[in-house]
């Protein structure tokens, strides 16, 4: 066997063993959940479908994108849908989400911009904690800090991809093709 083909069942064995994790960690401690009062700006959905690891639609048909996450793409195999299924674990079809919006509630290809919340757990935040999305800041930071010290804990902890150095190539580098794996102009579709 291959130096290449032993790290790869190596790093699909550490998947497995990560998912097989996540049923213990879905258990939210004090340190994923909060108190929040609503706002004016939040709004409810009830989720119809998952895109991917940090996409979803509602059931009235709007497009979310969850702020601040970044999980790896689909194309990004097995890690995009080992993501998508740790979201739908939270947050799956017919889950009502309470949606927190931020400074800028759309994005250019019309998805409403927001912090999903079951109860009282931030789905965003649960994502990172659990090492099933990484940070990307842009111009929405409400939540910043608190999603970087996730981030660092998680990788500290080796939690979910970091466990299996999913994230040795982060997927907005994988989308500007800055990856061995990164897909081809025609493989691509916007979220």
């Amino acid at each position: 066997m291959s130096a290449r083909v032993a790290f790869v069942v190596c790093e699909l064995a550490l998947v497995v063993a990560a998912c097989g994790a996540m049923s213990d960690e879905r258990a939210t401690p004090a340190t994923q959940q909060r108190d929040v009062r609503s706002t004016a700006a939040d709004e409810r959905c009830v989720v119809a479908t998952l895109a991917d690891g940090d996409s979803f639609t509602c059931a009235d048909g709007r497009k979310v994108r969850l702020l601040l996450i970044d999980a790896p793409e689909l194309h990004q195999k097995p890690w995009g849908l080992t993501a998508k299924r740790q979201l739908e674990g939270v947050m799956g079809p017919g889950t009502t989400v309470r949606l927190e919006l931020d400074r800028n509630p759309t994005d250019r290809y019309g998805r409403t911009l927001a912090y999903a919340w079951v109860d009282t757990l931030m789905v965003n935040r649960w994502m990172v904690a659990n090492g099933w999305a990484v940070v990307l800041a842009y111009e929405n930071i409400a939540h910043l800090d608190e999603l970087q010290r996730a981030e660092r804990a998680a990788q500290s902890a080796k939690k979910g991809f970091w466990q299996a150095l999913a994230f040795r190539c982060r997927p907005v580098d994988y989308r500007a093709h800055r990856c061995g794996d990164a897909p081809t102009p025609s493989s691509r579709r916007r979220r």
